[in-house]
This record gives structure tokens, C-alpha cells and sequence, in this order.
């Protein structure tokens, strides 16, 4: 389970880095990756939010992540790599090592007892550092037998590592979309494909939650819909999360296995752009996924932004949810998703160019609008109502 644990009073919010933290109190600071860099908010006596810093302004951070010792490390798109050793005031580029710089993920996690930094790219590479300051890749994720054929809609059409986790047993989860969840039992020297759907076109996953209180369990969001796993991937089941076609954040309580929240939207990417509007939805479990109830308190019905990032933190006496969109508002629920408030504005927060696709009145756009799907993915985009 991806979950950063310490005594920090600091959540991080980012479309593909940790999203689940134990504090030891309330969340004081927020830490935001957006399409214009870090943006750290701070909670006043109040309790109105602030902006207290910002950095790396104009880049495009995809991830972000905190070692134990309480580094920050954030993933980019297309710059790679950085790292901040004093609370994401200033950065350095730690990128010796990368040979693909457009960073989808990036996690700390313990890997076989071993504090490590896992990155994601596109195309579809996956590396790993041991001093956060080199990288080494695992290239045994591109000799599984679908790695040719991996792909992405919007062009240039590359399959990329969407997310990584590890397991309670040490086992390395490794996401791709489009086409694999890859499963490694030695610290990613090999993998095995883990058979989602007997089609690798239709594996098309966005996030992975597991939980060591339910060491079998894959919860995953996946563009086609939530699918969960209670034999360890052997065999997969979809679930119904309130309509919710498109889900994409995905959170899990830390200390409550069967608590989940998920955001995601109608449709998909291509129908929002189309009536420029995605319709975001979130969505709570309190079963471990088998129902799921629809959350609107304060959140908006209908709305054009997309739902970027989805975080989670909880300590003894308090959970505190956070979202950021596409038009770079900041949500909070302090009640468990039952009412939202935003608290604060930042530059978009937003997986890929989803928040080019839904701008107010943007003119045509080839990589966004040329989306190609396979077959049975085209069908859903033709028949969602737009």
C-alpha cells in the first residue's frame, strides 16, 4: 500500500504520486503538483488556507512523493526528476540515470527492506533509485509478451506506467495504460502479466489500491470502469461506482481497508471535449467496493473541470480528503466526502493534457481530438452520452 507515514503535518496532492498519508495530526500544509509547478498551502489559526510558497513554476509536475527522511521528490512531464530537503522551498534535478523524462508516477516505497524511489514513464520504462540522487532501469517490464503493443489514445500514442505499488508480501504492481498489470516477486528484475481481461487493449489501468489487512485484495480504476481482484489478480470482477465511467483518483482509508473513495466522470476524455464539460463524480464505499454511495455536498454537479488528483489523510482524531481539478481548485472534505468546500486556487491540477481538452472555448487541438481507441473502447466512446 502506497501510504507515507511520519510526523509530518504535510499532505501532497498530485495526479500521480503518494495519495494516502497517517499523520499525527490534523494536515497543517498541502502540497500541490500542478501544470505550473508546486504550490504549498497552509492552514492558519482559522482555518482559511494560504499560499505560503512556490516553486518550479512552469513546469509541469506530474507526481509527488515523500522519502522517510522527508524529502520531497516530484515527477515531471517531460523535464524529469527533482528533489527538495527543505520542505519543497528549493529543488535540485536528480536525473542521472533517466533515459526517458516524461514522468507519469513516482513513489517511495520499501521494497524487499529497502527505502527506494519507483518512476514511471512514457513510453512505458520503469526505474528505481536507491540513493535518490541515480536511477537504474528495470527493463525486464519491456520483454512481457504485450509490451509492443502498448498504447495511448491521444497522440503520439505511447503506452506509459500509469502507476506502481508494493504489496504487503513485497510483490511490485506495475500498471500500464494502455495494455498490462504487471506483477513482479523479485523487486522488478521480472515480471508477469496478471490477466485483467483476456484483451490487453482492454487493460487500461489509471490506479491501484491494496491494503495490508486484505492481502488478496486489487482494488483498481481503470479507464473502462472499477474492477477488483480477491485472489491476488487471479480472477477480476467489475464494480458499479454510481455511474461513474471514467474513474481515475482512487483512495483507500489507511486504518479502514473497506473505506474507498473514487473520482472520476461521464463519459470519456472524447465526450467531454466534445460538449466541453466532463461531469466529475465522486463516489464512497464503506463495504470494500460491493456498494458505492454518490457524494455532492458542495461539490459541483455537472461541472466542466475534470478531477485531477484525489488525496487522502488521516491521523486519530481527524480525515481530511483533498481534490484538485482542472481549472486548479482545491476541494476539501473534513466529514468523510459528505460536504466539500474549496479552499484555495492553484495553477491546474490535471492527469495529462485533460485540462487543455476542457478549457472554455479552446479552438481544435490534434493531439487531444484525434483519440484512437481499439475496437471495443471505440464502441463505449460512441454510445456514452455526450
Amino acid at each position: 500500500m502506497s501510504t507515507d507515514s511520519g510526523p509530518h503535518e504535510t499532505a501532497l496532492l498530485s495526479p500521480g504520486g503518494t495519495s494516502i498519508f497517517s499523520l499525527n495530526s490534523s494536515v497543517a500544509r498541502l502540497v500541490v503538483g500542478t501544470v505550473d509547478g508546486i504550490w504549498i498551502l497552509c492552514r492558519a489559526s482559522d482555518g482559511e488556507w494560504d499560499i505560503e510558497h512556490r516553486a518550479l513554476a512552469g513546469t509541469f509536475v506530474s507526481s509527488l512523493t515523500r522519502m522517510p527522511d522527508g524529502a520531497l521528490v516530484a515527477g515531471t512531464h517531460h523535464l524529469g526528476a527533482a528533489i527538495s530537503r527543505d520542505d519543497g522551498r528549493t529543488w535540485k534535478w536528480i536525473n542521472k540515470g533517466l533515459s526517458q523524462f516524461d514522468i507519469w508516477v513516482m513513489k517511495a516505497e520499501r521494497l524487499q527492506n529497502r527505502d527506494v524511489l519507483i518512476a514511471g514513464t512514457m513510453p512505458a520504462h520503469l526505474f528505481i533509485s536507491k540513493d535518490a540522487e541515480t536511477w537504474r532501469e528495470l527493463t525486464s517490464l519491456r520483454n512481457v509478451p504485450t509490451a509492443e503493443g502498448w498504447f495511448f489514445p491521444p497522440p503520439p500514442h505511447l503506452g506509459h506506467v500509469k502507476d506502481a505499488v508494493v504489496t504487503a508480501k513485497g510483490d511490485l504492481l506495475v500498471g500500464i495504460e494502455v495494455g498490462a498489470l504487471l506483477r513482479s516477486h523479485d523487486q522488478g528484475e521480472s515480471f508477469e502479466e496478471l490477466p485483467v481481461d483476456p484483451d490487453y487493449t482492454e487493460i487500461d489501468i489509471h490506479r491501484l489500491l491494496v491494503h495490508p489487512d486484505r492481502p488478496k485484495r486489487i482494488v483498481a480504476a481503470t479507464g473502462w470502469g472499477l474492477k477488483i481482484s480477491t485472489d491476488q489478480g487471479s480472477t477480476w470482477q467489475r464494480l458499479d461506482a454510481a455511474g461513474i465511467n471514467y474513474p481515475d483518483a482512487m483512495v483507500m482509508h489507511p486504518d479502514d481497508p473497506d473505506f474507498m473513495i473514487v473520482a472520476g466522470a461521464v463519459g470519456y476524455p472524447p465526450n467531454w471535449y466534445k460538449i466541453n464539460r466532463a461531469r466529475p463524480r465522486i463516489a464512497r464505499s464503506n463495504d470494500g467496493g460491493k456498494t458505492w454511495d454518490r457524494l455532492l455536498g458542495g461539490f459541483p454537479n455537472g461541472q466542466r473541470a475534470a478531477i485531477g488528483a484525489m488525496t487522502l489523510a488521516a491521523s486519530s482524531d481527524s480525515t481530511s480528503i483533498f481534490i484538485g481539478d482542472t481549472d486548479g481548485q482545491v476541494f476539501l472534505s473534513e466529514d468523510k466526502g459528505e460536504s466539500w468546500k474549496i479552499i484555495y486556487e492553484t495553477g491546474a491540477v490535471s492527469k495529462g493534457e485533460h485540462y487543455r481538452g476542457l478549457m472554455k472555448g479552446r479552438p481544435p487541438m490534434a493531439d487531444l481530438d484525434e483519440l484512437k481507441f481499439a475496437a471495443q473502447g471505440q464502441n463505449r466512446v460512441e454510445n456514452a452520452k455526450a
